[in-house]
């Protein structure tokens, strides 16, 4: 081995154990970086053959870094709308054009154009889009409000998840639901129809505007059998829209106008019956104006809770509900554990408007790190693949594969992965490795100042 050998592998050495120091550096700043990976340096040796193959060991080292995509801690943070993932996988996320406030690359969405990150901090920006501590936007597929169906496709037909416009978000009712206890003394009426004679319930609903209207229903004792059971006829009595005037032509206080929509038959127990036990008992409701066409469910046969009974000396009170979401009631949205984008209205509403898919590689060891929270796929690292959170059943709309383990923890963040005290023991090593390559250099270099003076 010859000075100019010893003196380049002392160089080497240097120039290995500077970018040691470098990646080493770069883990403890970003030791509180949200969803940061850290990096290991590693080292190979140069092997070189002559040309009759004798191999030459000594010709120094090369270094290359090592992403470590081992979890961080999971902290909670209280905003609904962060998450981090438990298990394996990445959220994908995507440049935003600041100035145009539109995707950089609209056009496609592909391996090219989206990242890999940890990073789940995601808050709304001023343009309602979800956005990481990074700037970058969570992608995922868009759903239907309404129903929360949504084709669960390619990379290509993910967008930038969006909150704008929920505030004006509306539904109208098409789901109601009414629970009561009519009264057991109630005379069978054979005569006259009055508002005396029946009992009344006014019915919320919301119109497809997105405004408070109500129905008027009126519960008639029809008959009262000797085994103790009865019959209770249910009429629509008129409906009121949101500026307070009728909607049709039924009055409340004309029973020659109500609208007769059923008849209910009560067991001796006071439960309804009429079918099998346990099955739903509903009505349909044709308001008419701006409201739609309303299934009213009014319990269940034979149960005695959550259902209309008519039992003796019981006075429960009147519980109704309907899935109508009126205009201005959005109350914020969060990020649920199977990964589902939930915007919640007044009232306890809740609806589906994206799906969050977890992006798997086969080989993440070898994603291109763009920097310490976001990845590129490589050649080496395989391309994206979708995958479902958790483990739903039932699915709609959707044959994506799941994740095994792989869910999210809801209002948290994923920590940074790196630990001090192991990066403090690798600046030691990586130090004193530095120093002595320097003395080779040194050394070299006395060398190389004696023969010098050989010569002379």
């Amino acid at each position: 081995m010859g000075i100019t050998t010893i003196f380049n592998n002392g160089v080497l050495g240097l120039t290995a154990q500077n970018r040691a120091l470098g990646t080493i550096s770069n883990n403890i700043a970003n030791a509180s970086t949200s969803g940061f990976k850290a990096s290991e340096t590693q080292f190979s040796d140069f092997v070189l053959s002559d040309r009759t193959g004798n191999k030459d060991p000594g010709n120094g080292v090369r270094a290359f870094e090592r992403l470590d995509h081992s979890g961080g801690t999971v902290t909670q943070t209280g905003v609904t709308t962060n998450a981090a993932i438990v298990g394996n996988g990445f959220f994908l996320v995507q440049d935003l054009d600041a100035q145009a406030g539109t995707t950089a690359t609209a056009a496609r969405t592909s391996d090219d154009s989206v990242f890999l990150t940890r990073s789940g901090d995601f808050s709304p920006d001023k343009e309602g889009r979800l956005v990481n501590g990074a700037g970058k936007a969570l992608m995922g597929f868009k759903l239907d409000p309404a129903s929360g169906t949504g084709s669960f496709g390619s990379l290509s037909s993910m967008t930038p998840v969006s909150l704008s416009g929920l505030q004006d978000y509306r539904e109208a009712s098409t789901q109601a639901s009414l629970n009561l206890n009519l009264p057991y003394d109630q005379e069978p009426v054979t005569g006259q129809i009055t508002t005396a004679n029946t009992t009344g319930v006014v019915l919320n609903m919301v119109d497809r505007n997105g405004a408070d209207g109500a129905m008027a229903l009126r519960f008639l004792k029809t008959g009262q059998a000797e085994d103790g059971t009865s019959t209770w006829q249910v009429f629509n009595a008129g409906v009121i829209g949101a500026d307070g005037k009728p909607v049709g032509s039924g009055n409340v206080n004309d029973p020659t106008t109500w609208q007769s929509l059923g008849t209910l038959n009560f067991a001796r127990n006071g439960t309804l019956t009429g079918g099998p036990t346990g099955s739903p008992v509903t009505l349909t409701l044709n308001p008419g104006g701006d409201f739609a066409q309303t299934t009213l469910d009014l319990g269940s046969y034979g149960k005695m809770t959550n259902s209309i009974t008519t039992i003796a000396g019981m006075d429960l009170g009147i519980v109704q509900g309907n899935n109508g979401i009126r205009a201005g009631t959005y109350q914020g949205a969060e990020l649920t554990e199977d990964g589902f984008v939930a915007a919640n209205f007044q009232g306890g509403k809740q609806r589906y408007i994206y799906r969050i898919p977890d992006a798997t590689v086969i080989n993440p060891t070898d994603l291109e790190s763009v920097s310490g929270t976001m990845f590129r796929t490589t050649a080496n690292s395989g391309a994206v693949r979708l995958n479902s959170f958790g483990n739903l059943t039932g699915e709609t709309g959707t044959s994506a594969p799941k994740t095994v383990g792989a869910s999210l923890s809801t209002a948290s963040v994923e920590g940074s992965n790196v630990k001090i005290e192991e990066q403090f023991t690798t600046l030691i090593q990586a130090q004193r490795t530095y120093s002595a390559a320097s003395k080779l250099v040194s050394t070299a270099d006395e060398m190389t100042t004696t023969t010098i003076t050989l010569k002379s």
